[in-house]
């Protein structure tokens, strides 16, 4: 009898150790600011700093749960835009920032994203005056000249918005 009260307060130790770390967690994420689509979502990832200079902004909008596929769209075109537009890369006119759609609505409004996707923007001021949703990254996965023409094509028409800056 002595062994089954053993191993009942260990399972209610375990259960209630579960619990709160559960709950930790949960407050620890929803404490986080969060952001909206007005310039203070903007100007976080520029480093604070408002800037009259046009700028294009790519976002990457995924679901809190993200799948194989959906990783492997984000490290591809990352890695095209690092690759592909290094010199605007390293001189922050190309900037990159993963958002979760679910979690940040007034974005997903905006851009109208009910999966995940690419979105390409050209910002200035802190505000977003175009964007292009890249709803055909999924289908275009397989077949890697087509999905890194497509969203090159949609950075390069984007950086040529910004004053004909580019490469």
């Amino acid at each position: 009898m002595q062994l089954s009260e053993t191993y009942k307060k260990l399972i209610t130790n375990v259960l209630l150790a579960f619990v709160l770390v559960s709950i930790g967690f949960s407050l620890g994420k929803h404490s986080v600011v969060s952001r909206t689509v007005n310039g203070e979502m903007l100007a976080a990832s520029n480093g604070g700093a408002a800037s009259s200079e046009r700028l294009v902004k790519i976002f990457y909008m995924h679901a809190t749960f993200r799948c194989v596929t959906c990783n492997s769209i984000e490290s591809k075109a990352k890695q095209l835009v690092e690759r592909e537009f290094s010199e605007a890369w390293n001189h922050k006119k190309i900037l990159w920032e993963e958002v979760n759609f679910q979690e940040n609505e007034a974005l997903a409004k905006k851009f109208d994203v009910v999966a995940s996707c690419i979105v390409v923007t050209v910002i200035q001021s802190n505000e977003i005056i175009e964007f292009n949703r890249l709803d055909e990254v999924w289908p275009l996965l397989e077949k890697p000249a087509e999905f890194d023409a497509y969203v090159a094509n949609a950075v390069r028409k984007a950086l040529e918005n910004t004053n004909g800056e580019g490469k």
